[in-house]
């Protein structure tokens, strides 16, 4: 079973808006780091009056912001795994579906795309969704595997993609 839905964009965050790698919204996360980069360098660093030590404190922003983001990303698809697994209610679901599109963060339940999901368990031929992956649509990359199991009997109504746009 397949199910789309495109979000509705409200930018609420750095990273929340209907495009999150905009070069403007990076940027403004790096400005608001690097004060903090170049605290952590200290004085000496950056006495000696070369540039290295401000193009290091920024180098330090940068990867900061990405590994933050990175990190939330991780968590909220760890998250929306949890209330996946334990059936939350409708309203839940379709608040934590928007979130994600939000995020261009996609939740695929499709047993058929095989390279994002890990097999745990079971036997047979066919495929159940255990948990279901999370396809970064910003970056391209996974933010979190899915896991299946495998069973004998097909059509169990376990699969679908949801939050595709």
């Amino acid at each position: 079973m397949r199910k789309a839905k495109k979000a509705e964009q409200s930018p609420r965050t750095a990273w929340s808006s209907s495009e999150p790698l905009d070069a403007t919204q990076v940027i403004k996360g790096i400005v608001a780091a690097i004060p903090a980069a170049l605290a952590e360098l200290g004085e000496e660093n950056l006495a000696g009056g070369t540039s290295s030590g401000l193009l290091q404190a920024v180098r330090a922003a940068v990867i900061a912001e990405f590994r933050t983001r990175a990190q939330f990303v991780g968590r909220l698809c760890e998250i929306d795994a949890l209330l996946h697994a334990q059936g939350a209610s409708r309203a839940v679901a379709d608040a934590m579906t928007e979130h994600l599109g939000q995020l261009q963060l996609r939740r695929v339940t499709d047993p058929d795309s095989p390279e994002l999901f890990v097999v745990t368990e079971g036997q047979g031929e066919n495929f159940e969704v255990l948990r279901p992956a999370y396809v970064d649509e910003a970056t391209g990359k996974l933010a979190l595997a899915g896991q299946l199991r495998r069973v004998d009997v097909a059509g169990n109504g376990a699969n679908g993609t949801e939050g595709d746009r």
